[in-house]
């Protein structure tokens, strides 16, 4: 029998403007999914990562979101039953002394729409 195991995939689109702007920005997006092998891992990736490509016109402009990279492609196992997804860091735009205490009992999770 064959068992599935998790993976996780790390997508990048190139968002596309026509005419002299060419690249206006990256997207990227982590999707989690059950694959037979990391060859079928990877071209799961790659399907979920065309479906998400998108155009539309601006004006006169033609915009498109192009699928530009799978960025990681890791097995997380097949037992797994919660996953932490690290989204790298990012450097501050407050300063904060050290003393600083945070309080995320009383912060409320951002809503996806």
């Amino acid at each position: 029998m064959n068992r599935q195991q998790w993976y996780y995939a790390h997508l990048r689109w190139g968002v596309m403007v026509e005419g002299k702007e060419g690249l206006r920005q990256w997207e990227e997006a982590v999707h989690i999914f059950l694959s037979d092998d990391r060859d079928t891992a990877f071209q799961r990736a790659l399907e979920i990562g065309h479906q998400a490509e998108r155009s539309h016109e601006e004006g006169r402009r033609w915009v498109e979101s192009r699928l530009s990279q799978i960025v990681r492609l890791d097995c997380l196992g097949a037992d797994q039953t919660e996953f932490q997804v690290g989204l790298g860091s990012s450097r501050a735009t407050a300063r904060l002394p050290f003393e600083h205490m945070f309080d995320p009992e009383r912060s409320e999770p951002e809503s996806p729409f």
